[in-house]
């Protein structure tokens, strides 16, 4: 059995222009990021999408609908989705607070009430899991949610070691995923393969 996922970070939000760390907090698509949403449908017209899943935050639900607009596909809100929790520090001001890189780089907010490295893991991996077995063999699925998520989906899913990855590329974060881009990957017979990283 196979299934094919599209991985699609919402679009450009207000609080990305005004570089607060969202979580699990929200805020609204700018017009450039409804343009990248928009932007992403187009590039996806000529896709199959059988199922559609999305983190239930307000961002990654409104980007989905624009991607699916016009192929009468409901779209599941999916709480395993959701980005990491980053605690008393969801909405603060990055840089603002200095606890927010050291957090970052411990990979670990349960020291402000958010959630840890290996929590989230385990939450993707859930995630994950579920959504292949609610799928059919064959179908292709759109998933809506997050920056931060995406690069956890690399440690959780495909064993990518993210300290050496930022020893690699310490800016990793600022350009691996960008607003709307698409990555691919599968899951087959119980392994995940990746495909393609975001463009």
């Amino acid at each position: 059995m196979r299934v094919d996922f599209l991985y699609v970070r919402h679009g450009e939000t207000l609080f990305n222009v005004t570089e607060r760390a969202q979580g699990w907090c929200d805020s609204p698509l700018t017009e450039r990021g409804l343009e990248q949403a928009r932007a992403c449908a187009r590039r996806l017209a000529g896709e199959r999408i059988d199922r559609a899943f999305a983190s239930p935050s307000g961002r990654a639900m409104d980007t989905a609908a624009i991607v699916c607009a016009g192929r009468g596909i409901a779209i599941t809100p999916e709480p395993g989705l959701r980005e990491m929790y980053f605690g008393t520090l969801e909405g603060a001001r990055i840089g603002e607070d200095p606890r927010m890189y050291e957090l970052w780089d411990a990979r670990d907010y349960t020291p402000v009430g958010g959630e840890s490295e290996e929590q989230l893991v385990r939450r993707i991996r859930e995630a994950f899991a579920r959504m292949a077995g609610e799928c059919e063999d064959g179908q292709q699925v759109l998933v809506v949610s997050h920056r931060g998520y995406f690069l956890f989906v690399l440690e959780a899913l495909f064993g990518w070691d993210l300290d050496e990855l930022y020893e690699r590329d310490p800016d990793v974060l600022d350009h691996i995923i960008p607003n709307a881009s698409v990555a691919r990957f599968s899951w087959e017979d119980g392994v995940w393969k990746l495909g393609e990283l975001p463009t």
